[in-house]
């Protein structure tokens, strides 16, 4: 995969979000409400519907919603105005429909990975109960892990459990978030780090080498979080990640 074709596939991933294909793509500018039937199911790997979906951009905003959204419409348009922030805009939406919104940054890669992923290994089937050993110590008082070998197993096929150990336990290691749409051509990088080893450039050196293995499996690699999680918008710029836009999204 070629690095300059990130931006375009992205794009086409996101609008498939707000439920319109390649709407993210155009050079609109202002504000768009869009009311689709995405808005109304709960996409794949998640439990409940976004009712309402909202993408911002610095001269843009999208507004994806379905049927439960539609009663507010009309008092959302008449108070979301160009040029809000996106915080300005969630504030809004808040406060008319008296649900909490959450908040995300959407992320595309940009350059090339900047930072070294030594140290880091691909994870195969024989590694499991390294990982297994990890994965508990970074989720303590965990239930039963029966289906933590498939999910391995499925990862470690898929060259995305990329790891790097100190001594001989592992300490940081990338998982894969499922996709609901274009699995084939998209792939969000989830990471892990024990806790006393965070901040040392595990993660990067993990996350650095994942975003190898996804370009050259013929994929694009993207990074989401939430808008208060500094530690990680920190962790996706180290590589080559930036800000596409923000999301807001209410569950009513």
């Amino acid at each position: 995969m070629d690095i300059k074709q990130c931006m375009e596939v992205t794009k086409k991933y996101y609008s498939k979000w707000l439920g319109e294909d390649e709407i993210l793509l155009g050079d609109s500018k202002g504000i768009e409400y869009l009311y689709s039937t995405e808005r109304n199911r709960a996409q794949y790997g998640y439990s409940a519907a976004f009712d309402l979906y909202l993408f911002w951009q610095k001269e843009r905003m999208v507004i994806s919603y379905g049927d439960k959204a539609e009663e507010w419409i009309g008092r959302w348009k008449d108070e979301i105005r160009n040029g809000m922030s996106a915080a300005e805009v969630k504030q809004v939406l808040e406060r008319i429909s008296g649900q909490r919104a959450g908040h995300g940054v959407k992320y595309v890669l940009t350059a090339p990975p900047s930072v070294s992923d030594a140290g880091a290994r691909i994870l195969v089937g024989a590694d499991y109960e390294e990982y297994q050993e990890f994965w508990r110590r970074c989720h303590p008082g965990s239930g039963d892990t029966g289906w933590l070998r498939d999910y391995f197993d499925e990862m470690a096929g898929e060259h995305m459990c990329i790891g790097v150990s100190v001594g001989d336990r592992l300490v940081s290691c990338t998982d894969a978030p499922g996709m609901p749409y274009m699995e084939k051509e998209v792939q969000e990088i989830g990471i892990s780090t024990v806790a006393e080893y965070r901040g040392k450039g595990y993660a990067s050196a993990a996350c650095t080498k994942c975003i190898d293995e996804i370009l050259r499996r013929g994929r694009v690699p993207v990074w989401s979080t939430g808008i208060e999680n500094r530690a990680s918008r920190r962790l996706a710029e180290k590589p080559g990640f930036s800000e596409l836009g923000e999301i807001i999204y209410l569950t009513m």
